[in-house]
């Protein structure tokens, strides 16, 4: 059984990307759509696949969890986060960092984006085959079309946004909320662009039915209507039967939504007044189960001319699962800023080291 989500619903031919709606949608393989088609089989399913990648792939990452212990013990805060995790999927820490800092780091990270310093694999027409790389577009060009885009080596060029992505905070709350250390911890920046329809997993979706996906964003801008609100339906992350009822899009056969799911359709399930929108304050901290079903930036008005750009710290943590391995690009940094790291964080960085002496000096000698 694939992921709900990760595959496209449609790969063009055509390295043009184009922002219409498909006029036809692949459907996902008859017995993984059949299995949806009854949610009472597809959560069993789902539970049995977790309790593998928790209990038996993930032996070995509990066991880390269990030794360093000490580490990971929280303070109030820390376990008022975890137990909105485990209760509605989501969590939500306003305010969290100064926007002082976050205003800097907006900053670089604008100055980046606006001059093509890009990871050019990370977009979703890459991933869908639609271009093989962003490579010669411009940046007024990338926001016509593409729904996010990604800096190259944000850690390396961006040292402040070290301790912002591995704050001990952000990783206590992450491992004991997953009970292990996770195998897969990749610090980015992206930017996402609003159109005139919502793309991708601005559509109703979950991440993965097989193994834990965790997704935190630092937001570096205030997160109102026109920013793009992430929304999630809280408590959909268990995988009981409820939460396998709602049906993508591409499983029945419709051209829309990228092939995930119709805000209707999760309405049919989840009354819109249960729906959680998460507006907040640049600096905030918004850590989300992707087990869960969830959609963002998610623009109200999809079209609306002051709509804007939602730029963000995003992590990404997952559970084992099979035929994902690590990169080794994950997390690109400096030696001098990856021997200052302190046991917890070397826990969680995945670290590939950076031996540049001219630059290693720029960036640590001013310190």
């Amino acid at each position: 059984m694939s992921s709900a989500t990760e595959s496209p619903a449609v790969h063009a031919q055509s390295p043009r990307l184009s922002l219409e709606v498909p006029n036809c949608a692949v459907r996902s393989p008859f017995l993984v759509r059949t299995l949806r088609s009854m949610p009472r089989l597809y959560s069993s399913v789902c539970k049995a696949r977790l309790l593998y990648s928790r209990r038996i792939a993930g032996a070995g990452a509990r066991r880390i969890f269990a030794v360093n212990h000490c580490l990971f013990r929280m303070n109030d805060f820390e376990r008022k986060q975890v137990k909105s995790l485990q209760n509605q999927g989501y969590a939500l820490a306003t305010e969290f960092f100064s926007k002082a800092l976050t205003d800097r780091i907006f900053e670089k990270a604008d100055a980046m984006f606006r001059n093509l310093q890009l990871d050019h694999g990370r977009a979703y027409s890459v991933q869908a085959r639609e271009r093989p790389n962003l490579e010669g577009l411009s940046y007024d060009q990338l926001a016509a079309t593409e729904k996010m885009i990604a800096l190259r080596d944000p850690l390396v060029h961006i040292p402040e946004m070290l301790d912002v992505a591995f704050h001990e905070s952000i990783l206590r709350i992450a491992a004991n909320f997953l009970g292990y250390v996770p195998p897969l911890y990749r610090a980015t920046l992206v930017r996402d662009f609003p159109h005139s329809r919502p793309m991708h997993s601005s559509n109703f979706h979950k991440d993965n039915d097989e193994s834990d996906s965790l997704q935190i964003f630092i937001y570096l801008v205030d997160i109102d209507d026109t920013r793009g609100p992430l929304v999630y339906i809280p408590g959909s992350n268990h995988h009981d039967p409820r939460s396998c009822r709602p049906r993508l899009s591409r499983d029945l056969g419709i051209p829309a939504n990228d092939g995930r799911l119709s805000d209707d359709e999760v309405e049919r399930v989840y009354p819109r007044n249960t729906w959680a929108v998460l507006r907040t304050e640049r600096g905030s901290i918004a850590v989300i189960h992707g087990n869960g079903i969830h959609k963002g930036p998610a623009w109200g008005r999809p079209g609306d001319p002051n709509n804007k750009p939602r730029t963000a710290i995003k992590l990404d943590l997952h559970g084992y699962k099979k035929g994902v391995a690590r990169d080794m690009k994950e997390n690109r940094i400096r030696r001098c800023n990856f021997d200052r790291m302190s046991e917890l964080q070397r826990l969680f960085a995945h670290a590939t080291i950076v031996e540049d002496h001219y630059a290693v000096f720029a960036a640590c000698g001013s310190r």
